[in-house]
């Protein structure tokens, strides 16, 4: 039985983890037994999603004795969640909010996952600075935030800002090579696709003539004034 949904585990079985039994103790007093298995639904990166974590309630009230050798083990595994907190967690799911994802990267927490999975096939690999989640969150977080390197340092408590700058490079080149090649640009999309699914009625009107076989295409420019010296 699934110790989130309480339901008859139909497909593959996921273990609790050890930090998420003690997280739940921790913040809502519901005790999960090591070795406890949930639906793999309920988590991600071996971890509980936020949402099941909201799930779970107490199922029923029992005593348990704890002896000292328990109480000791339960304070230094509190003390550990504490010291491995960061200001900025994308490793761990019940670390941050969907409102927090989107303020920081302009993607909800599922948008976020679902680039992750796509590049979990790319050559970038976790390492000891930083994981991929990690990687290509401080990136997209300077994109849409404009930070500086230093500062990124900080928020994301790495060593200084070459750290950051390599991580950059890195995080780049991943996105070039797995996502922006078939999301942006002329080779993403056929020419029949832009006819069939991105032409209105409208334009078809104006510039094509009703023609169904002529595809329309938009191309804009921005100037960017850079004053010259005057000699």
């Amino acid at each position: 039985m699934c110790c989130v949904c309480r339901a008859s585990i139909g497909g593959e079985a996921m273990t609790v983890s050890s930090e998420d039994c003690y997280l739940l103790l921790l913040k809502k007093n519901v005790f999960i037994p090591e070795g406890a298995r949930c639906c793999s639904d309920h988590v991600t990166n071996r971890r509980f999603k936020s949402e099941a974590m909201d799930k779970i309630a107490p199922y029923s009230i029992q005593m348990k004795k704890l002896n000292a050798v328990d109480v000791q083990l339960l304070l230094s595994k509190w003390q550990m969640l504490y010291k491995n907190k960061k200001r900025f967690d994308f490793d761990n799911s019940q670390s941050m909010s969907d409102d927090e994802y989107r303020a920081l990267t302009s993607l909800s927490k599922s948008q976020f996952d679902d680039r992750i999975r796509r590049l979990s096939q790319s050559k970038m690999r976790n390492s000891s600075n930083r994981s991929i989640r990690t990687a290509i969150a401080i990136l997209v977080c300077k994109l849409r935030l404009g930070l500086s390197n230093q500062i990124l340092a900080i928020l994301f408590e790495l060593p200084d800002k070459k750290t950051v700058s390599r991580i950059l490079e890195s995080a780049r080149s991943a996105l070039m090579a797995e996502f922006v090649l078939y999301n942006l640009g002329f080779s993403h999309i056929s020419r029949r696709e832009i006819i069939d699914q991105h032409t209105t009625n409208i334009a078809k009107q104006l510039m094509c003539g009703n023609d169904n076989d002529t595809a329309v295409v938009v191309i804009d420019s921005t100037y960017v004034y850079i004053q010259v010296k005057n000699n």
